[in-house]
């Protein structure tokens, strides 16, 4: 597991108005806390953030200032609805030794035979699971192969192998499934040669008679 380190700054100014000039400045506000300790607001730079937001560690080193490295995690995180720009960020202390139920994105490989030899459609259900282990065993990714999945076959929860982790959720879970495709059915009205012609005589005697009263 690749781990990516981190340097915060600790955040005096906690007004409003001071978030928004740090947002301006490429840096990001957000706080740090731990198990029985208190929480600290901090500023991290954006561009930092975003690497390790979109890399695939789940542990990260993160430095307080000019204290000594610690172990940690991307606990939650919120982006600006408009602009798509991190808007604040909350990084969670771990103990090596202890325990935490984390969310670990699904890497789905291969090409499902149901799909590129009958047309079948490849629905995900999940895109990420919560799994239970020890900090340095938090997987990068969990891959899932659907090469040998038909129309109707799924890859559920029960079938995952993790190493030193517990999923946290039930065997029976599907997490990716092949269905069938849909098929429109279109439906056209025939109309009956006779009755087209009859309907044509009628619209004709229909004209004769509107002649013969004027």
């Amino acid at each position: 597991m690749a781990e990516l380190e981190l340097k915060a700054e600790v955040r005096e100014n906690t007004h409003k108005g001071y978030a928004k000039q740090l947002r301006k400045e490429g840096k990001i506000p957000g706080v740090f806390y731990a198990q029985g300790e208190t929480t600290v607001p901090i500023v991290v730079d954006e561009r930092e953030m975003v690497k390790i937001l979109t890399s695939d560690s789940g542990l990260i080193d993160i430095r307080l200032g000019d204290k000594r490295k610690r172990k940690a995690i991307v606990k939650e995180y919120q982006t600006d609805p408009v602009k798509q720009r991190l808007f604040h960020v909350d990084i969670m202390g771990v103990k090596l030794k202890e325990k935490l139920t984390v969310p670990v994105s699904i890497n789905i490989t291969g090409a499902a035979v149901g799909v590129k030899d009958h047309g079948g459609v490849l629905h995900q259900y999940l895109r990420e699971i919560d799994v239970t282990c020890l900090p340095l065993d938090i997987p990068d990714s969990i891959d899932v192969d659907v090469s040998e999945l038909n129309i109707g076959d799924s890859v559920t929860v029960g079938t995952l192998s993790l190493e030193n982790a517990t999923v946290e959720l039930e065997d029976d879970q599907p997490i990716v499934s092949v269905l069938a495709p849909t098929v429109v059915k279109e439906e056209v009205e025939e109309v009956e040669e006779g009755e087209l012609e009859e309907g044509e005589e009628g619209a004709g005697e229909s004209e004769d008679a509107e002649s013969s009263d004027a």
